[in-house]
């Protein structure tokens, strides 16, 4: 049987979750994938397909999507273009009534829409399209679209295509090639924190790799905040320093991947943040993990009143073992909170902690009648249909046909989902 269900953080990014068994990790809208502070490793569970075939070609079949103005420049990025390094993405592990619903998007529907729409797969298999169709010369819109792609892989739980795919790039960079000074400075931002993050899921050594390209990603950052600073720059200096301050949580979350929780802990303590409760309830979040229920009761002290600092308090009662009066909490919250769906999710994991499961099965099935299916509600779905129902296969399926009547939406990873996703 899967691993057991634990209750998590909230956070109010509500339109952005996509979670693994319970809550825990979000996305920044349609393209771009980053972790909640105490996420663990991006990997793809194995669906019912195995290895994706090399894309043998790459005829365009629809319109070329138009996401800005083409830039030339004297790079020659022919490498990026060789149709083996890239895969066609198999729907045996969709469930049928995804595939079959009136909600998919005719072949000819443009990118912008598909992405739009939360048609993620669909837009990996257009960006694609659209890649092959670029001019070698054409470096600007290039990387836009090897942006795209790989970010809808990742969204779909496919990140191991998207380190595949991204090796040719990344191993361009790291050997410094003839050309490559020339190439870095066109790489979209976006896409060189996620080619950080693929990198991490490819090394075999335990994230180290993915620490120190943030660190050096973060010692380019501070040189251009020196430079933004004597030009009295200040839109670029503002703009250089949120990217510090998101390098540095994501230094943290690397680090909590690699299970080194007490170095994480004396990292976020170097940090400074103008806005102190981010920092405050991330460190609050760590340290509760790390069973430091006193650091935690800390840190939450120097937030504001707020639903995240009420989530806290909630949390600290169920590490105190005090299930029930942290279900009470949450059940109040979610009474002044009704669209936050991980303080409803939390109460319903607290519900199985004290033994009521018809109850906790309740709060689950209404959450995903209203909510945007994020990747940990279905996973304790059908972990609930498993300990309370020996109709667990039919019960599942019906929960997949369920989703795919909802309406397309970017939030919490797209529209469609995989079988694995509903344990299927």
């Amino acid at each position: 049987m899967a691993s057991p269900i634990s209750p998590s953080g909230s956070t109010k990014r509500q339109s952005r979750n996509i979670s693994h068994p319970l809550p825990r990790r979000s996305t920044r809208g349609p393209l771009d994938a980053v972790d909640d502070p105490l996420a663990s490793p991006l990997r793809s569970p194995s669906p019912a397909s195995t290895i994706d075939a090399p894309v043998v070609g790459l005829e365009p079949q629809t319109p070329e999507p138009i996401l800005q103005v083409s830039q030339s420049v004297d790079v020659d990025l022919r490498f990026l273009k060789d149709p083996s390094s890239y895969h066609q993405l198999s729907t045996e592990d969709i469930p049928v009534g995804f595939l079959e619903s009136e909600h998919q998007p005719p072949q000819d529907t443009p990118l912008e829409e598909l992405l739009k729409n939360g048609h993620f797969r669909r837009a990996a298999g257009t960006a694609l399209i659209a890649f092959a169709r670029c001019h070698a010369e054409d470096a600007v819109r290039i990387f836009q679209l090897l942006y795209v792609r790989l970010a809808c892989l990742v969204l779909i739980s496919r990140a191991d295509l998207a380190a595949v795919e991204a090796a040719s790039l990344t191993d361009f960079l790291a050997r410094s090639a003839p050309g490559a000074e020339t190439v870095t400075p066109l790489i979209p931002w976006e896409l060189r924190i996620l080619l950080v993050r693929l990198q991490s899921i490819a090394a075999a050594d335990g994230g180290r790799r993915g620490i120190i390209a943030l660190y050096a990603l973060s010692a380019e950052v501070r040189a251009h905040i020196t430079d933004a600073k004597a030009a009295e720059d200040d839109e670029d200096v503002a703009i250089w320093a949120a990217r510090l301050r998101d390098l540095g949580f994501r230094i943290a979350d690397t680090l909590v991947e690699m299970g080194e929780l007490e170095t994480a802990t004396r990292h976020l303590d170097t940090l400074r943040d103008p806005n102190g409760d981010e920092l405050a309830y991330r460190k609050a979040l760590l340290r509760l993990r790390i069973g430091d229920v006193s650091g935690a009761q800390q840190s939450m002290s120097k937030m504001d009143a707020g639903v995240r600092k009420d989530s806290l308090i909630a949390l600290l009662a169920a590490a105190n073992g005090d299930t029930s009066k942290a279900v009470e909490h949450w059940r109040s919250l979610c009474e002044q909170h009704p669209e936050d769906s991980s303080l409803a999710s939390n109460l319903a994991v607290g519900l199985l902690y004290i033994c009521k499961f018809t109850e906790a099965r309740t709060v689950f099935e209404e959450l995903a009648t209203r909510s945007p299916a994020f990747q940990g509600l279905l996973f304790n779905i059908g972990t609930i249909y498993e300990l309370c129902s020996e109709r667990t296969q039919q019960l599942k399926s019906n929960l997949a046909q369920n989703m795919s009547n909802k309406t397309p939406a970017t939030a919490s990873g797209g529209w469609e989902r995989a079988n694995f996703e509903f344990k299927l």
